[in-house]
C-alpha cells in the first residue's frame, strides 16, 4: 500500500450510465463498415482495408494526442495500401465519449481510437462508463511521456529535493495547478507526497492553459502535467521544468532528473497508442500494429511526436496491453488510497 493521505472526495469528468448508453447505441448503428449491415463481412487480410478508416481522437484538435496522431495518420495509410486515414474529434467525459465510440463499432478494422490513457486506466474506476480497461483490442503503443513539474523561472527551489526541504518544513504551502481530482497529474503528485512524506495541496482548473496561467500569475507555487503543456512558456523562459514525475526523459528535459533518480521510486507516465473495438481479428490487428511499426522508424516521424513532449516508443500489441492492465491496476491503488473513490 503506498500509504497515502486521504483527500475529499471530489466530482469527475464522466458522464451518466444513460448518456453513454446513447452514445454506445448511436456509435453503433453508425458503424456500418464495407463488410456489411454490420461491418463483419469475412476475414481477408488480403482484401483490407478497401475503405477509408476512422480513428476517433477522444480529445479536442490541437492537442498533444491529437498532433500525435495526424503525424502518423498517411504513413500508417500507405503502410496499409494508402486507404485514408481520417481522424474524427470526439472530445468530452474526460475522453470517456470518444472511447465509448471506439468500444461500440463492429471489429471490422474500419473504427480505430488512439488514446493517451486515461478514458481506459483511469476513469473506469469511477463506475460510469458502459466499458470496461479490457473492452478493447489494444493495437499499439506509439509514445510515452511523463507527468512533469514546473516552476518559475525565479523559483527558489532549483530541485525537487529543496521543494520537498521546504514543505516539509511548511506543510501545505506547496500549492500546485493541475486539471483536477484524479487526473494522471494529481495522481503523480499524490504518489509524490506519499513517497517523500509529505503533503501538497492541489488547486484544480479546467484546462493546462489555465493552470499555467495561475502559475505565471503567481497564484501556485508549481504545476503539475504533461510536458507539452508547458511547453511554450519554459522555452520562453519565463517556467522551468523542476521535477521529472515519470521514468522517461525527453529532449527539452533530459538534464531534469526522475523521482527515482533522486531518490523517490514512483513514477507516472503518459502512455497514448491505438485501439480498437474489442475481437478485431487478428490478421488486421497485424497489419495495422505492423504499419504502425514502420511509421515509427521514420525520423521525422519521431521528431513531430519528440515535439509534443512524448518520447516515441513503440510497443506490440500484446505490450500494450499489459501497459494498460499495469496502469489501470496502478491508478485503482492510488486512487482508493486518496481516497478519490
Amino acid at each position: 500500500m503506498l500509504g497515502i493521505h486521504q483527500r475529499p472526495r471530489a466530482s469527475h469528468a464522466v458522464l451518466s450510465w444513460a448518456t453513454l448508453a446513447t452514445v454506445a447505441a448511436v456509435s453503433t448503428a453508425c458503424s456500418v463498415g464495407p463488410g456489411g449491415a454490420s461491418g463483419s463481412g469475412p476475414v481477408d487480410a488480403g482484401k483490407y482495408p478497401s475503405d477509408t478508416i476512422e480513428v476517433v481522437v477522444p480529445y479536442e484538435a490541437g492537442g498533444a494526442t491529437d498532433q500525435m496522431v495526424r503525424s502518423l495518420s498517411q504513413p500508417v495509410a500507405e503502410g496499409l495500401g494508402d486507404e485514408p486515414l481520417v481522424v474524427l474529434n470526439q472530445p468530452g467525459g474526460a475522453g470517456t465519449i470518444g472511447t465509448t465510440r471506439v468500444v461500440a463499432a463492429s471489429p471490422d478494422g474500419y473504427t480505430l481510437g488512439f488514446i493517451a490513457g486515461g478514458p481506459l486506466t483511469v476513469q473506469p474506476h469511477y463506475g460510469r462508463t458502459v466499458y470496461s480497461f479490457d473492452d478493447v483490442t489494444p493495437v499499439a503503443r506509439v509514445a510515452v511521456a511523463p507527468i512533469v513539474l514546473a516552476v518559475p523561472a525565479d523559483s527558489p527551489w532549483q530541485t525537487v529535493g529543496d521543494m520537498i526541504a521546504s514543505v516539509r518544513e511548511d506543510p501545505g504551502s506547496f500549492r500546485y495547478a493541475s486539471t483536477g481530482a484524479g487526473n494522471p497529474a494529481n495522481l503523480a503528485m499524490e504518489k509524490l507526497d506519499a513517497a517523500a512524506a509529505i503533503e501538497t495541496t492541489q488547486v484544480p482548473f479546467e484546462s493546462s492553459a489555465e493552470a499555467v496561467t495561475a502559475l505565471l500569475g503567481g497564484n501556485v507555487e508549481g504545476a503539475a502535467g504533461s510536458p507539452s503543456g508547458f511547453a511554450a512558456s519554459v522555452r520562453s523562459g519565463d517556467l522551468r521544468i523542476l521535477a521529472n514525475l515519470g521514468s522517461v526523459k525527453g529532449a527539452e528535459y533530459a538534464s531534469v532528473p526522475t523521482l527515482k533518480e533522486s531518490g523517490y521510486d514512483v513514477a507516472t507516465d503518459i502512455t497514448s497508442g491505438f485501439i480498437a473495438p474489442k475481437d478485431l481479428p487478428e490478421p488486421y490487428l497485424r497489419e495495422i500494429s505492423n504499419s504502425i511499426r514502420d511509421a515509427l522508424e521514420d525520423p521525422e516521424i519521431r521528431k513531430q511526436i519528440e515535439l509534443t513532449g512524448a518520447v516515441p516508443n513503440f510497443g506490440s500489441p500484446e505490450e500494450y496491453r499489459a501497459d494498460i492492465a499495469r496502469e489501470y491496476s496502478e491508478t485503482g491503488e492510488v486512487l482508493h488510497e486518496a481516497g478519490l473513490i
